[in-house]
């Protein structure tokens, strides 16, 4: 029987991705090169902010990092297509995606650009980045890979917080940023799925730095211990509010929404623990802020008391719910003007509009906050977009 060269290379990769040590991870790219008959290789990453691609090989930076806004090969890292220039050799550039969360770019020179090689490079990369991203637990590498500037100790804490910043199925769609992104404080999210749910949470913890953000972990660490525990989520409101409380005092608060949503029939559960309402967009248009009784943010609500509301909504195919923190309506202009929330919706509908996934949406609307604030943040902006999008049976 006629062995397959494509098996046996992608067998080769998964065995070298095995042996390699953490630290020397890009050494693969000397395997990828001669079963791509590649003459060379170039790795770019996405930093912190998604703003800039940095490249690297195994001594560290390459040049200065490349903005991803109006240049070609941010073009390409956003639109998530291989995409091919030239033919002596052809330059070929593929998106890396953990899942569906995009990670950098990789560029190969290759004399010979045909089916084959498409087909083994798509397993050949996969296999790369399942090797970069599960062996980047085990050094600093990938984070150092990640910043293009100083990133303060609040901030590294916060990024070793975060799950994923995207994850897309074949029923939902969502994405977070967190903002100004190298000095974030007391703002987070998280999410995780389940077989036919995906459960989250947004949270903004009173002041900044450090301490703000000794709160937010403690009130994700919470909420993921009840959620793994298969609490509900007003059990998870009730841990994470008598954790806050019993570790910071009564002077300290964290507000947020905890949520869940249900896959199979789009029904939206939250509580909003003195949090800023969602913003529901339906059909291309804002239908408004979505309704739930506040009740008293996180380390304020307890002691025997009940939740104010569980509220529910049916989400349909298409819907589009935004959840962000205080920061993103009180940026400030140079003249002293709020962002506000009509902006807000106004850019999220036009990013509807337009069917920007969800992942370029919140980045185009950090764009657009981090541009409308030209003297900076004063307070930390986080957004969590959530898109319902069930088969259309």
């Amino acid at each position: 029987m006629e062995s397959d060269p494509n098996k046996a290379g992608v067998g080769r990769m998964v065995v070298e991705s095995m042996r390699t040590s953490p630290s020397d991870v890009l050494d693969l790219f000397d395997v990828m090169c001669e079963l791509l008959g590649a003459r060379a290789a170039r790795f770019f990453v996405a930093d912190y902010s998604l703003r800039r691609l940095q490249q690297i090989d195994e001594r560290g930076p390459v040049g200065p990092p490349h903005p991803i806004a109006g240049t070609l090969i941010g073009r390409i890292f956003m639109g998530r297509e291989i995409q091919t220039a030239g033919t002596d050799p052809t330059v070929v550039s593929v998106p890396l995606v953990e899942g569906s969360c995009p990670i950098g770019i990789l560029e190969l020179d290759v004399d010979v650009w045909d089916d084959r090689t498409r087909d083994l490079l798509d397993q050949v990369v996969a296999v790369f980045v399942m090797t970069w991203i599960i062996k980047g637990r085990y050094t600093d590498r990938v984070a150092r890979a990640r910043r293009s500037e100083p990133l303060s100790p609040a901030a590294e804490v916060q990024w070793d917080l975060l799950p994923p910043l995207a994850c897309s199925t074949e029923q939902v769609a969502l994405s977070g940023i967190l903002e100004p992104a190298y000095h974030i404080g007391g703002d987070s999210f998280d999410y995780a799925f389940d077989q036919s749910r995906v459960d989250f949470a947004i949270v903004d913890a009173i002041g900044h730095g450090m301490s703000a953000v000794l709160m937010s972990a403690a009130a994700i660490n919470s909420l993921r211990n009840s959620r793994r525990a298969r609490g509900t989520i007003t059990d998870a409101y009730d841990h994470a509010d008598q954790s806050i409380a019993a570790q910071f005092g009564d002077s300290y608060y964290v507000t947020g929404v905890i949520g869940s949503l249900d896959l199979r029939h789009g029904t939206l559960t939250w509580i909003n623990a003195g949090h800023v309402l969602p913003m529901l967009v339906r059909n291309g248009a804002y239908v408004g802020p979505l309704r739930c009784k506040p009740s008293l943010p996180l380390g304020l609500g307890g002691h025997g008391r009940t939740v104010a509301e569980v509220a529910e909504v049916t989400l349909q195919r298409g819907d589009r719910v935004l959840f962000y923190t205080d920061g993103i309506t009180e940026a400030r202009s140079s003249d002293g003007s709020f962002f506000g929330d009509d902006r807000l919706a106004d850019l999220l509908v036009r990013a509807s509009l337009e069917n920007l996934p969800v992942q370029e949406t919140v980045r185009h609307l950090a764009d657009s906050i981090i541009g409308f604030s030209s003297l900076g943040l004063r307070d930390d902006a986080t957004m969590l977009l959530i898109q319902y999008q069930p088969p259309a049976s």
